[in-house]
């Protein structure tokens, strides 16, 4: 299984509209798809949450005008992860209705080879932070009953890890014990994610977990020591699932969003003091 792992393209329904006053993120992920052109081989493409920066009907719309004919192009299907940046009800009615479990994206992707990807939906209405109800545990401990022949490869946007940073700590994946409890011994054999914005690798039950970098920017986890900063930097991921330990490869190159063109100038750069806040109104 060879996967296209793309997260974090915070699109916007007005067109007008830039991330922080200086990304157009419409264009930061027409420049990533132009440089995977040459990719071949492809099984699946996956992105994994924030789809949406403001989650419009609009936004998901054009999310699929781009990303749909790119994945047609490589003979592979599209699974797209809600992040707590998306809207999940508005996705569900303007892209995928009646396909999800309750209020929540959460779904089952059929690949061809025998193997599948599982979608969780981890957004908090209104929060930065990620949680998973119950009744999806329940749920993804039934889809995991029953192994996939080619294994299953899962796809939540907050990463069932511990943050780098102090902002990313204070949005995390609430609840990691207890999903871990249900990956176990499963024949999961990869957890996907997006919401830090830069390239990490950990596990979870003793399964590989991959953050691909963000497309929007990306973020700085070593050298911001006293403030948190992201760069106008867009990224991508590929997998690759054989007999032997995952491999996995990311790249980085210049976000051809980016209004200012200058690389070397953060997108952002938080204070201390401007991180409590953030974590204060949208952390737990």
């Amino acid at each position: 299984m060879r996967i296209l792992h793309l997260t974090d393209t915070h699109l916007y329904g007005d067109p007008s509209a830039r991330h922080y006053d200086r990304i157009d993120t419409t264009a930061a992920l027409r420049g990533v798809l132009t440089r995977l052109e040459g990719l071949r081989d492809i099984d699946v493409v996956i992105h994994t949450g924030d789809a949406s920066e403001d989650g419009t009907a609009e936004s998901y719309r054009l999310l699929h005008e781009l990303l749909d004919p790119f994945a047609a192009s490589l003979g592979a299907p599209l699974a797209v992860v809600m992040g707590n940046h998306d809207v999940s009800s508005v996705y569900s009615d303007e892209i995928d209705p009646g396909q999800h479990v309750a209020a929540r994206q959460d779904r089952v992707v059929p690949l061809s080879g025998g193997g599948r990807v599982v979608v969780l939906d981890s957004s908090v209405p209104g929060a930065g932070y990620g949680h998973l109800e119950a009744a999806q545990l329940d749920w993804l401990r039934d889809v995991l009953a029953d192994p996939a022949e080619a294994g299953t490869v899962l796809a939540v946007h907050h990463p069932p890890l511990v943050g780098a940073t102090a902002l990313l700590r204070g949005l995390d994946l609430e609840g990691l014990d207890e999903l871990a409890a249900v990956l176990e011994g499963t024949d999961v054999r990869i957890v996907l994610s997006g919401h830090y914005h830069h390239a990490m690798n950990g596990a979870i039950a003793g399964i590989p977990v991959h953050v691909a970098p963000g497309i929007t920017n990306v973020v700085d986890p070593v050298t911001a020591a006293t403030s948190e900063q992201a760069l106008a930097l867009s990224g991508a991921s590929v997998i690759e699932l054989d007999e032997g330990a995952p491999r996995v490869f990311s790249s980085v190159f210049p976000n051809q969003g980016d209004t200012a063109g200058d690389a070397e100038l953060p997108v952002y750069r938080f204070s201390p003091e401007q991180v409590a806040k953030i974590v204060e109104a949208a952390g737990r």
